[in-house]
């Protein structure tokens, strides 16, 4: 992963929480997908730097992720959070680990972890695989959230239908709205699915509406709010590829009003990940 942008270095902030964000009745703010990467301007990013970013686009939490790789670091993801009440661990699994990955995880929300992250383009399988379904299952029975990736030929959207069908009570975020090629797919996984939500990790493919990433509107978004609702999309920006708020801002120049922008900021993940 490689961040893009300008760098943005924020140092001296002291709680990277807006204060006028703790009242209960402030909307909740958050990213449904965010990563400690290797690779932040060269460096490691740490949890506070990371939490900085989000504030930078007025997010007061995380979905936090591992470093995208063959075997991920899931436990130090767990470790390097724990405490930290505006992070919500996501551990990445391979489902190829069969059975001793089936209770890695369930170590792993024992240990903290709220979401599961399945990506079929790093571990090399069909995300739709009869070896997933015990996955798949078993983060239903913890009641924690899955996040799916979504792109070409493995990892088709359309593939998606099969997991969510297994566990209808299981909030499922399909990651990259199902581009670039299969977003149709997506949207017809999410009118099948109730328990299927469009995340908007786009910002990588901003040259099918603007060759400027600072200039694109991201018409996936203003789609999928339209037929489905704001209620089904929440905000990812996919950190450190772009920061929090390169994603905000090509939201908002779609113009979807105040209730659709609270719903899809933040108030679909709180409500997903039972945040109050």
């Amino acid at each position: 992963m490689k961040a893009s942008g300008e760098v943005y270095l924020l140092s001296g902030l002291g709680s990277v929480i807006h204060p006028q964000r703790r009242r209960s009745n402030v909307a909740i703010t958050g990213d449904f997908e965010a990563y400690l990467t290797d690779n932040w301007y060269g460096h490691q990013i740490t949890v506070t730097a990371l939490l900085e970013a989000e504030a930078e686009a007025g997010f007061d939490y995380a979905v936090v992720m591992p470093q995208t790789k063959e075997v991920p670091d899931n436990d130090e993801l767990v470790e390097k959070t724990a405490g930290n009440p505006h992070t919500l661990p996501c551990v990445l699994m391979d489902p190829k680990r069969g059975d001793e990955g089936v209770e890695a995880l369930k170590n792993l929300v024992g240990k903290g972890a709220q979401g599961m992250k399945l990506m079929g383009a790093v571990h090399k399988y069909e995300i739709d695989d009869p070896m997933v379904f015990p996955f798949v299952d078993t983060a239903g029975e913890l009641g924690i959230v899955i996040s799916v990736h979504s792109g070409k030929d493995n990892c088709s959207a359309d593939r998606i239908s099969k997991l969510a069908e297994r566990v209808p009570d299981s909030p499922m975020i399909i990651d990259h709205m199902g581009y670039p090629d299969n977003f149709e797919d997506a949207m017809q996984v999410c009118r099948d699915h109730p328990n299927t939500y469009m995340g908007t990790t786009l910002l990588r493919f901003h040259k099918l509406w603007a060759n400027n990433p600072e200039e694109t509107i991201l018409g996936g978004v203003r789609e999928a709010v339209s037929e489905l609702g704001a209620e089904r999309v929440v905000f990812g920006s996919n950190l450190p590829e772009y920061r929090p708020i390169q994603v905000k801002r090509a939201i908002q120049r779609l113009d979807l009003g105040g209730e659709a922008e609270e719903l899809i900021f933040g108030g679909n993940l709180g409500r997903i990940y039972g945040l109050s």
